[in-house]
């Protein structure tokens, strides 16, 4: 059994709406539970089909020892606001260090939240726990479908593992399935190689549903590529509405044979950048 932390900070950052997301629109949650700090958060996440809640499930299941962190959502608008940032990430790195010896964290994560004064709100966040975890130890975050996943969020992470859904049915699956990546590393067999691909370009929201072609087949080739070396394998369509340097879709996987993952995270940004114009509409 494995002492593991949990807790998460996600937003979908549109850069283009009128509203930002402050200290309070995470207090309140909206479509999400409110923000919520320590063993309060087994209860406030319990049922829901959400990545955490998912989670936390697989993770009991597992027999491992469970550490609450922070955990807060905000429904999606303009940026978050410098002054939630900066307060939610200080109470989630005090939670971290005030939690004595872990083995592992998960984090809760979405994957395209913009700040006000950074681009890459997640690999922001992850640089700084990273300087409390250090560069050793597990780290795993789920992801959304609409994540723009950046190379400082791969570079920082050991597994991220994404929906593979929109509308997005899977979330609490998808918090299951990184329960499972963190077990397999905690026990010493888990993923050891990782690789990454951005596609070059952008693809409209009102395209990207996955049971409509194309992303309908790529989801389905995805999964026919995993297994023999190759842990997990995602595919994030990004969230075109967020105007960042790093906006767009990306490719990427896990596993312990490096040929294995390099080989099919390539086949499979080869079929996506190949099906561009079937994303046109």
């Amino acid at each position: 059994m494995a002492r593991i932390a949990f807790g998460g900070f996600r937003h979908e950052t549109n850069t283009f709406a009128p509203v930002k997301a402050d200290l309070e629109d995470y207090q309140i949650g909206g479509a999400y539970p409110p923000l919520t700090r320590g063993e309060a958060l087994f209860d406030a996440i319990a049922d829901m089909n959400i990545s955490v809640s998912g989670y936390v499930d697989e993770a009991r299941a597992q027999g491992h020892e469970l550490v609450p962190l922070t955990w807060c959502a905000a429904v999606p608008s303009a940026h978050t606001t410098e002054r939630a940032f900066e307060t939610v990430s200080a109470w989630l790195l005090e939670d971290i260090a005030a939690a004595g010896a872990l083995d592992a964290l998960y984090l809760d994560l979405h994957g395209a939240m913009v700040v006000e004064h950074f681009e890459d709100g997640e690999g922001e966040l992850l640089r700084r726990v990273r300087g409390v975890v250090g560069a050793d130890m597990p780290v795993v975050s789920s992801l959304d479908y609409h994540s723009n996943t950046t190379p400082q969020m791969i570079e920082l992470t050991t597994v991220m593992d994404a929906y593979r859904t929109y509308p997005h049915v899977d979330r609490g699956d998808t918090g299951r399935r990184a329960a499972r990546h963190l077990n397999d590393l905690v026990q010493g067999n888990g993923a050891t190689v990782k690789a990454f691909r951005q596609i070059p370009y952008i693809m409209p929201l009102t395209w990207q549903c996955t049971e409509t072609e194309p992303a309908m087949s790529i989801i389905e080739t995805l999964k026919s590529l995993e297994g023999d070396g190759v842990s997990t394998l995602s595919f994030t369509a990004g969230f075109p509405l967020a105007d960042i340097l790093h906006s767009g879709p990306a490719v990427f996987g896990y596993g312990r044979d490096r040929a294995a993952v390099e080989n099919a995270v390539n086949a499979l940004a080869e079929e996506v950048e190949g099906r561009e114009k079937e994303f046109a509409g």
